[in-house]
């Protein structure tokens, strides 16, 4: 009898939905091994996207659109995608725009959308438009979005410095109409779902910036131990070996910020704040590591002689992903504040 095959993009999904569940912990140690080996873009769009097109689903979504949309993923057959920013809102999510107005038995919403990755390949996308816009972020709801749907487009698919597998896709709704049952949930309930999405997918997405950092931070050391200068191999000269020596330490910090942030998920705990602070220094280790790659390796760290450069390009798009490092400030100092008063 044939050994199953691991579905990775059906660690997200419970197992009455053909999936093949996994704690967060597990998830994110699975996400740093792929991304150690350089490969990046796999974990942006395979497992990144597993998340971010089935979260929203999984908490809210009723039973008939789990056992639509849920199956197909966990095969592996089907990816969806997650639009939540839009040309003119990118951090401030509660300033989207895009607008589902009730109309009979549906929606017909009307509205561009941003940075909706991998939208070209997906069968559906988790979307986001203001219902009631006398209510703020309280009016603001989920949709799930077949992308056959008359009246969905990708406007535009902009390749980016990095990543190459990924692009940053504008999405274009015009008098799409979709029947109510397409609605996650409750009306204006629709940010709690992202938000909730986003503290899963950023805790994964974390464990990915660490195991880049890591790819970058072996290619610097082996090429440091081959290269030799002024009859001394480069990893005798402190310049070089000290800052390597730091991103080891700071990546270990981040690994472990990131365990507790994962640990606190799957025991029910919330961890906006410790995901918040695990993002921040990943990202940071991972630019300072693809930085030092390059450093390393010298004028060849920027040819495609070696894999730094493609490190260097993914870490720098990679960190804004899901929320910006200076946003990640913004829920620790949010918090922070409101721990200790003035």
């Amino acid at each position: 009898m044939a050994e199953e095959p691991y579905r990775y993009t059906g660690m997200h999904i419970p197992g009455e939905y053909e999936g093949h569940p996994r704690s967060l912990l597990d998830i994110v140690v699975i996400i740093e091994e792929v991304a150690a080996r350089g490969k990046s873009p796999i974990c942006n769009l395979l497992l990144e996207l597993a998340g971010l097109g089935t979260a929203a689903i999984v908490d809210g979504g009723n039973e008939e659109q789990k056992k639509k949309y849920l199956p197909p993923i966990a095969r592996g057959e089907a990816i969806g995608c997650f639009s939540l920013t839009e040309p003119g809102t990118g951090s401030d999510a509660s300033g989207i725009k895009c607008r589902a107005e009730r109309v009979g038995d549906g929606y017909v919403i009307n509205g561009r959308k941003r940075y909706t990755s991998g939208a070209h390949e997906s069968s559906h996308v988790i979307l986001f438009a203001v219902t009631d816009p006398n209510k703020g972020s309280s009016g603001i709801s989920v949709f799930v979005i077949p992308t056959d749907t008359p009246g969905f487009s990708v406007l535009e698919r902009v390749k980016c410095i990095g990543l190459r597998g990924h692009q940053d896709e504008e999405l274009l709704l015009k008098d799409c109409r979709i029947p109510r049952e397409n609605l996650i949930g409750e009306e204006g309930r629709g940010l709690h779902y992202g938000l909730k999405t986003l503290d899963e997918t950023r805790t994964t997405l974390t464990a990915g910036f660490i195991g880049l950092a890591r790819a970058c931070l072996e290619a610097a050391v082996e090429y440091a131990k081959k290269r030799t200068t002024f009859g001394k191999p480069l990893f005798q000269r402190q310049a070089l070996s000290f800052p390597l020596a730091d991103i080891a330490v700071e990546i270990d910090a981040a690994r472990l910020l990131n365990y507790k942030a994962a640990w606190l998920h799957d025991g029910g705990m919330k961890h906006t704040v410790e995901t918040a602070k695990a993002k921040v220094l990943a990202s940071k280790v991972m630019l300072d590591a693809a930085n030092m790659g390059v450093e390393v390796h010298g004028g060849f760290g920027c040819t495609e002689r070696h894999p730094v450069e493609r490190y260097y390009r993914d870490a720098r798009i990679w960190s804004f992903a899901q929320g910006t490092p200076q946003m990640m400030k913004f829920i620790i100092t949010r918090d922070l504040f409101g721990k200790y008063k003035m």
